[in-house]
């Protein structure tokens, strides 16, 4: 039986290539008008979780508050080639909170897969917003967690205070102890450091330290703000610390090293215990200028 010749541009081929395209479409639409009532559903079922602000949905987590922009979703919504398929960060404010003045920021990418529509997106973003306590040692949470730890510090008593030496253990390899309200860990050349955040009239924290093979905690500073600028970010300031005193030996400087560091740490370090500031200073814009 001979085979069929197929001409690409009579009209019946043409009709029948616009009536599967226009049937995919018609797919899609119905898989979005699904999504869209499914979301809506979601709101009507947590009117006192899920809410709608002026300009964005504010969601009540267990953990926190969170507010995603509405306008945000609709320009991806009705131009995503412009805008991108992807969520833009959501803000993240105390549990019970609205304060503008202190939140912090999630990028929280879509957790529902690839292949579903934008609205789906939503709604599993709100479902894991509204679970933030399952959703915080995920993988998909990762900057949700770095957010609310930013947010709340060390606190034990924070809505995270029960999470925080799993995540502490987990991201630094470091002990917390919310008895002792303290962060020890392992620095470089076998140096130990330990940060407390137990004293009320300290602005910053304290720093105590091991020498290699020293047993007892020795005392470097009862407050890094007397010492030290921007220290009142624990965790920014415990990534410094897990590379001392290697950042602050002048051959193995790195980014994390300033001047005020070197100074703070560089007296308790054994051959580099006589270095004036000057000295210090050439070292850390010599490490600048190499880097650059």
């Amino acid at each position: 039986m001979a085979k069929q010749t197929v001409i690409p541009l009579s009209e019946g081929v043409q009709n029948q290539r616009k009536s599967d395209l226009m049937r995919e479409l018609s797919t899609i639409t119905a898989s979005h008008n699904r999504a869209f009532e499914f979301l809506n559903e979601i709101i009507e079922s947590e009117p006192n979780k899920i809410m709608l602000d002026e300009d964005c949905i504010v969601v009540a987590g267990h953990l926190a508050t969170y507010r995603i922009k509405i306008d945000h979703l609709l320009k991806r919504l009705s131009n995503p080639i412009v805008y991108g398929l992807g969520f833009d960060t959501i803000s993240v404010h105390a549990k019970g909170k609205l304060d503008r003045e202190k939140s912090t920021y999630a990028c929280i990418q879509s957790i529902a897969g690839t292949n579903v529509p934008f609205a789906d997106s939503i709604a599993a973003m709100i479902f894991g917003l509204l679970n933030d306590e399952n959703f915080f040692h995920s993988k998909d949470g990762d900057t949700l967690s770095q957010a609310l730890v930013e947010l709340y510090g060390p606190d034990p008593y924070s809505p995270i205070g029960s999470k925080l030496k799993q995540y502490i253990l987990n991201k630094y390899d470091a002990d917390y102890d919310p008895e002792e309200m303290t962060i020890s860990f392992l620095g470089t050349h076998g140096y130990k450091w330990k940060l407390g955040f137990g004293n009320p009239l300290a602005i910053g924290y304290s720093l105590e330290y091991k020498k290699p093979r020293q047993r007892l905690w020795r005392v470097l500073t009862r407050d890094t703000s007397t010492s030290l600028n921007h220290s009142n970010e624990i965790f920014s300031l415990l990534h410094r610390l897990l590379r001392s005193p290697g950042n602050v030996i002048p051959e193995s400087m790195d980014w994390t090293t300033s001047v005020e560091l070197c100074k703070l740490i560089l007296p308790v370090v054994d051959g580099f215990d006589n270095l004036d500031e000057e000295a210090i200073r050439q070292a850390c814009m010599k490490m600048e200028y190499e880097e650059w």
